[in-house]
């Protein structure tokens, strides 16, 4: 099918879409130059001809251009800056005190309140999400004295995850999200509520402590699985991380969820430049997406001062409990 001789122009640089029956038509409205008058009316003059043939024909698409979920993202707005902050804020305590990337969080937001199309707000999240996990990371750190088997854990899951992310961004629009995503809700479910019941019992477990190549092993598959979903999701992937590093790998609360973050930053940095190089996150996101980092790693900067004085019963307890509520906001998020 062919597409309107103006749909391809650059005689002009201003357009207003206007809808008609499904059909979009792009219509000069400004010239940028004294050449672009002719080209003005006669651009416009095929695109209402065009249009009203589609309409009567009722062939939808036939010659007329549809936009683009890209096409759609609206200028910057003082409401859009307001959410972006505060919400940032919000979601950067949580990454700071529990270690979560608060990716889950994010995206309702940027669905509903900013009007993101879902496929292009987890693009965004990502890099959200880096201003988050680099800072927590920088926070934290030196809040814990490390082993050299964690330190190549956390290697291991780092490199690993970078493919995985990668992967899951490529595949994001080709991979069937739904399924991916009721398998995450049902782990985060189950996770959540053993937590909750450790945190309330005061009792760990530990399913297995593997040791030597076997540990590495396990830790690369289950990192790579996490990164891949993270990167359709487009999360940082820490409500599904830390709880593995808990109960697969014996690791304290506090220091899986430093650990945690730490295998974001690779995770996310992945996942947001694949998105970026796909054309998925344009200047406009891009902005919010600063904003947004930019109040998250002051909301991290409070939540971390907190994880010297709280119990890691009290932590387990809150993370069971961002976890059964990440489960709601993933399920009620449109997928649009």
């Amino acid at each position: 099918m062919g597409e309107t001789p103006f749909a391809n122009s650059s005689a002009c640089g201003t357009f207003d879409r206007r809808a008609r029956s499904g059909l979009y038509a792009r219509i000069c409205t400004k010239a940028t130059s004294t050449t672009c008058s002719f080209s003005r009316r006669l651009h416009t003059a095929q695109a209402l001809v065009w249009a009203f043939g589609g309409m009567l024909r009722d062939a939808p698409g036939s010659y007329v251009r549809r936009l683009s979920d890209i096409d759609a993202i609206q200028p910057l707005t003082v409401r859009t800056v307001a959410i972006a902050l505060t919400f940032g804020f919000v979601t950067g305590a949580a990454a700071g005190l529990i270690g979560v990337g608060g990716g889950e969080f994010r995206i309702p937001v940027l669905v509903q309140l900013l009007g993101f199309p879902l496929k292009l707000a987890s693009g965004v999240n990502l890099v959200i999400g880096l201003f988050t996990v680099l800072l927590g990371v920088f926070r934290r750190w030196g809040q814990h004295s490390w082993t050299r088997g964690a330190l190549v854990l956390m290697a291991v899951m780092g490199v690993v995850s970078i493919a995985g992310a990668a992967l899951g961004a490529l595949g994001r629009g080709k991979l069937p999200s739904r399924p991916l995503k009721w398998i995450v809700c049902a782990y985060l479910i189950a996770v959540g509520l053993w937590m909750l019941y450790e945190a309330i019992a005061h009792l760990e477990h530990t399913l297995v402590e593997p040791s030597g190549v076997a540990r590495w092993l396990l830790a690369a598959v289950v990192a790579f699985a996490i990164a891949v979903a993270s990167g359709v999701l487009g999360v940082a992937g820490g409500e599904m991380r830390i709880p593995a590093l808990l109960y697969l790998f014996s690791i304290p609360i506090k220091e899986a969820g430093t650990l945690s973050l730490m295998v974001s930053v690779p995770t996310v940095a992945a996942g947001a430049m694949t998105d970026r190089f796909m054309g998925r996150i344009t200047n406009v996101m891009l902005m919010v997406a600063v904003l947004m980092g930019a109040a998250s790693a002051v909301g991290v900067l409070f939540g971390a001062a907190l994880v010297p004085s709280l119990h890691p019963e009290v932590i387990k307890g809150l993370l069971g409990l961002i976890l059964l509520v990440a489960t709601v906001r993933l399920t009620v998020t449109p997928e649009r």
